[in-house]
């Protein structure tokens, strides 16, 4: 998938030279990393059905209480880099994250930062986040990391995909029910930085939409000065509008909360029929599921749009060996065929 990392353009140059920052979860809201409510409430459910228990130092099992403290601990070790998904934009997330005017977008895909982000980081993990309702919806309860690729259905504007690295470890978690320590919990700074290979990570650089010559100019020698080879292109909600030469890409079904097949039917067929094919030749509508889970809840569409030749299709599938992936081809506003990657594949047979 297409990722990009919106940010200021005062701090450009010090990521050419520094890499990504990535920031530590205590300093983000107070939800990361975090159970939901139902999750919570399940713990606790099971906590009280073992508090007859008994530990060496007298105190009763708490369970509950033990790893919600551990996790609230935890937060001082994670530290999380965050992309946006796709290609559309919209001027809040400019505003936001970046400038309107002095503000760039830093463009390149999934395969690319497995690859060239930080390739010696051993306790990095890399994924998109889910969207749910932190009052009636259950995270996952196992493994501190996971719920770090968790959100609040209020933040699914963002459509974010993420960058997380542990720093310490995890926290002990106390059985009796006991907040870790003061001095158990690490002094880790605020930030780190992630290192990287620009000029083989950077596919193009988008400035933003209010930006002047100026600013172009300014962002072009930036790039020469660090040897960053990535072309420069303007934002799509430039004034006159502007669509980029080569590609396009949207993502589709992460705030399809209700489990619709009737939502996913309907995206899919509005990526085909709003393409302007005058613009671009072919369109791909990549479906993904989890591994044999066609649950419409959890499926994402991916809308891939090209003026010149488009790639062969397997590059959707990068080593997917936990997912179902189908590729639907389309040129000059038909359907050409579709592909499946072996996964798909076994359970496409199984249905037939």
């Amino acid at each position: 998938m297409v990722i990009r990392r919106y940010k200021p353009l005062k701090y450009f140059a010090d990521t050419l030279e520094n890499g990504f920052r990535a920031g530590q979860a205590a300093e983000y809201e107070k939800r990361e990393g975090q159970a939901s409510q139902p999750a919570r409430e399940r713990e606790r459910h099971q906590s009280q059905n073992s508090s007859s228990k008994i530990l060496n130092n007298g105190e009763e099992v708490d369970y509950a209480s033990g790893v919600e403290n551990a996790r609230q601990s935890a937060r001082h070790n994670y530290y999380a880099n965050c992309w946006r998904l796709g290609t559309d934009e919209n001027r809040d997330i400019w505003e936001e994250y970046a400038d309107l005017r002095e503000g760039v977008a830093i463009e390149t895909t999934y395969e690319q930062i497995e690859q060239h982000v930080a390739p010696d980081e051993d306790d990095l993990y890399m994924g998109i986040v889910r969207y749910l309702d932190y009052e009636e919806e259950h995270t996952p309860t196992m493994g501190f990391y996971t719920l770090y690729f968790f959100k609040h259905r209020e933040m699914d504007y963002e459509q974010e995909f993420r960058v997380l690295v542990n720093r310490g470890g995890n926290p002990v978690t106390f059985l009796d029910g006991r907040e870790t320590p003061e001095e158990m919990i690490p002094d880790n700074s605020g930030a780190i930085f992630l290192s990287a290979d620009m000029d083989a990570l950077i596919n193009r650089i988008i400035i933003a939409p209010d930006a002047d010559e100026e600013v172009r100019v300014q962002v072009e020698e930036t790039l020469n000065e660090y040897g960053v080879s990535a072309p420069v292109v303007s934002s799509q909600l430039a004034n006159p509008p502007t669509h980029h030469d080569t590609y396009d890409a949207e993502l589709g079904g992460a705030a399809n909360y209700g489990g619709s097949e009737e939502y996913l039917e309907d995206l899919f067929h509005e990526y085909v029929e709003e393409t302007d094919w005058d613009v671009w030749s072919t369109v791909d509508v990549v479906q993904l599921n989890q591994k044999g889970n066609l649950h419409p809840r959890t499926m994402f569409i991916e809308c891939f749009r090209y003026t010149g030749d488009p790639p062969d299709r397997e590059v959707y599938c990068q080593e997917h060996l936990n997912y179902e992936v189908r590729a639907h081809r389309y040129e000059d506003g038909e359907w050409v065929n579709t592909f499946w990657n072996d996964a798909a594949e076994e359970t496409d047979g199984l249905n037939e």
